[in-house]
């Protein structure tokens, strides 16, 4: 089974600053999602908490634009790896999950923490090609090298 997991799509971290290639993101990810939705695949979204992203408000949420539906499986995290004091593990090993697709916010950050995390954790991990971005002056150039350090790391992309 395989799963998408959806990091951090949330209003503190979308609406505050202009993302690089938001449109080309948001969209990705969204077609994505439907895909998933359509052919019965699990979809797993993850929220950050901490001082800036406070549970309950308008920033914690996830963004509206992005096709969440009530009963879609959220978790908290308060690190950037989502498998870090969490049951996102035990979650995704219930579901009979051995692959995983891992987008959203932001690249360098908990992109890539969770990548890693996933390797660590045993699951055949990739990263969405266009489905995770950053705010960054060189934003093309961070997602670049998260990408060259992941794929290194055994970590593929998916077009």
């Amino acid at each position: 089974m395989e799963a998408l997991i959806i990091i951090d799509i949330q209003n503190g971290l979308t609406k505050k600053k202009k993302l690089y290639n938001e449109d080309l993101f948001i969209n990705r990810i969204n077609s994505l999602i439907e895909e998933y939705r359509n052919s019965g695949l699990k979809i797993v979204f993850v929220q950050h908490n901490n001082n800036q992203l406070q549970e309950g408000s308008y920033d914690w949420e996830i963004d509206e634009r992005i096709n969440k539906k009530k009963d879609d499986q959220v978790i908290q995290k308060k690190h950037g790896n989502a498998f870090q004091d969490t049951d996102l593990k035990t979650i995704l090993t219930s579901m009979g999950v051995q692959s995983l697709t891992v987008c959203g916010l932001v690249s360098h950050g908990c992109i890539m923490a969770t990548c890693l995390g996933a390797i660590e954790e045993g699951f055949d991990t990739s990263l969405l090609s266009g489905g995770h971005t950053n705010w960054n002056k060189d934003a093309d150039i961070k997602i670049a090298l998260t990408e060259k350090k992941l794929t290194a790391k055994g970590v593929k992309i998916k077009f």
